[in-house]
């Protein structure tokens, strides 16, 4: 699999962006995180994204059956509840507009989400970061503090998005709070949930053939 170069400039910063996910986890305020879809099962979370596979891991990760789907609106007034579809339309506009979600413990008080996980449009990967561990998409990595996945997916930028241009990859990111998180395989199952959100998402968007993410080639 050949890895495109990356530009002088871009590479420090695309470097910056992977460790402060995986290193440190630096997530945006849900905003109007307060309103939420109380006690689903890991099956609905997140549009119904999961996989059984991934809902194990879910399930596996927190400790816990029923979950906390984030609703309302966030700081931009769009929807706050996830959707696939919303996800895809929005891939390449700004942070405060891309398709989010976000995962509570039913039982949590704290505020905090257990998983914050979005996607966006990306012209490049990382590249001499290490091997892909996990086979999934063109790179695929996690850490302390999250979860970092690329997968080949041709979107094109409409006018009013001038964030990215057109691109080359999705990028599916995931932040986790490392204080909430439970069993030994924190890292597999990780990546099962943002491999089964990847594919979701790839089918959405027409990419699925030829992104890279079999069902059979998560982490766990």
């Amino acid at each position: 699999m050949q890895q495109i170069s990356l530009s002088s400039t871009y590479r420090p910063i695309l470097a910056v962006a992977v460790t402060a996910l995986l290193v440190g986890g630096c997530s945006e305020d849900p905003g109007n995180a307060n309103a939420k879809d109380a006690h689903v099962t890991a099956a609905k979370v997140c549009d119904a994204t999961l996989d059984p596979k991934a809902q194990a891991a879910l399930r596996r990760l927190s400790g816990v059956a029923q979950f906390d789907d984030a609703a309302g609106t966030n700081k931009a007034g769009e929807p706050e509840k996830f959707s696939v579809r919303y996800a895809v339309g929005h891939l390449h506009d700004t942070y405060s507009r891309q398709g989010v979600c976000w995962v509570y413990k039913s039982q949590n008080t704290s505020g905090d989400p257990l998983l914050e996980i979005r996607f966006s449009a990306a012209d490049r990967y990382p590249e001499g970061t290490g091997k892909n561990l996990y086979g999934l998409g063109v790179y695929a990595k996690a850490g302390p503090y999250g979860a970092l996945l690329f997968f080949r997916c041709a979107t094109k930028a409409e006018p009013r998005q001038s964030e990215v241009g057109d691109a080359k990859y999705v990028r599916a990111e995931m932040y986790s709070a490392a204080n909430q998180m439970r069993g030994e395989h924190r890292d597999d199952d990780r990546m099962a949930i943002l491999g089964s959100m990847s594919r979701a998402v790839a089918r959405e968007a027409g990419c699925a053939s030829g992104a890279g993410l079999d069902e059979g080639r998560t982490g766990s």
